[in-house]
């Protein structure tokens, strides 16, 4: 079935049709340029596996849905129960569900998907994403997402506590930025699409390393060793100082200034202690 939602009237069409109104506190952009959606498709195919169970976080209208459906097993996990309505009615063989992906991840009790991609909204993008990283069972493979320029830029400078924690498990990729014109209602900021490769098991135990990323950030422009002083200590001063004198680490530098590797290092000496 041909795509019918590649234009303003149309989108704005259909939420008349079905009483509703567009959802901007829940971040809905709606493409309307297809030959971006025809780019980010190409992308899949080259990098996933055809016929595999395939996860697509909110779907909207079906922009990319629509030629996906045809080559994987999809399943939806679409919040907007409108756009579910119409969704439903347009793709019948689409696996559909009518939630929060934060609800239906937290209800996968055994993750089935090693693929996921999806078009990540702005207010919850982290949120997803540690969702993703810590999902049980059979581990992701492959993710593909659509997040802002900005979240892209800052996962990618690998000097700051989400992108170290989440290098932690997989690498990240930046395939190419989408312009803000090619969506409907037209957001402020340029998309990203980005890639993460996931390895079989995680470099460190992530709950040490995020109460080491929490103690080591907190202080902007600090010394590390400020930093952990200051607030809740997560991990005893005393067992921070004696690892970090171990491996070396200078406490005169700021977080920013050291490598990830060695918040890892020092996640794995306190894991054996």
């Amino acid at each position: 079935m041909k795509y019918s939602f590649y234009s303003k009237k149309a989108i704005l069409e259909v939420f008349k049709t079905y009483n509703g109104v567009l959802q901007k506190r829940l971040g809905q952009n709606f493409f309307i340029d297809p030959n971006y959606v025809e780019k980010i498709f190409d992308i899949i195919l080259k990098k996933i596996p055809k016929k595999v169970t395939l996860l697509e976080i909110g779907p909207g209208l079906g922009a990319l849905s629509h030629l996906l459906k045809d080559e994987y097993d999809l399943y939806c996990v679409e919040i907007d129960p409108l756009l579910c309505k119409v969704l439903h009615q347009h793709y019948p063989e689409i696996h559909l569900f009518n939630t929060d992906i934060l609800k239906f991840f937290q209800e996968t009790k055994e993750n089935k998907f090693s693929y996921i991609v999806g078009n990540l909204p702005y207010y919850i993008t982290t949120e997803i994403l540690i969702k993703v990283l810590h999902l049980n069972h059979k581990k992701p493979i492959k993710s593909i997402f659509l997040v802002q320029k900005e979240y892209a830029e800052k996962l990618l400078e690998k000097n700051n506590s989400i992108s170290i924690y989440v290098h932690n498990f997989a690498t990240i990729n930046k395939i190419f930025s989408v312009p803000k014109e090619s969506f409907f209602p037209m957001p402020k900021v340029e998309s990203t699409l980005i890639e993460l490769d996931f390895y079989p098991e995680p470099k460190c135990d992530h709950v040490i390393l995020e109460k080491i990323l929490r103690m080591s950030f907190r202080g902007k422009r600090k010394k590390i060793q400020n930093s952990w002083k200051m607030g809740e200590a997560l991990i005893s001063y005393e067992t921070l100082y004696q690892k970090a004198e171990i491996l070396g680490i200078n406490l005169n530098l700021r977080a920013e200034q050291i490598q990830p590797s060695i918040f890892y290092e020092l996640a794995l000496q306190i894991q054996k202690a």
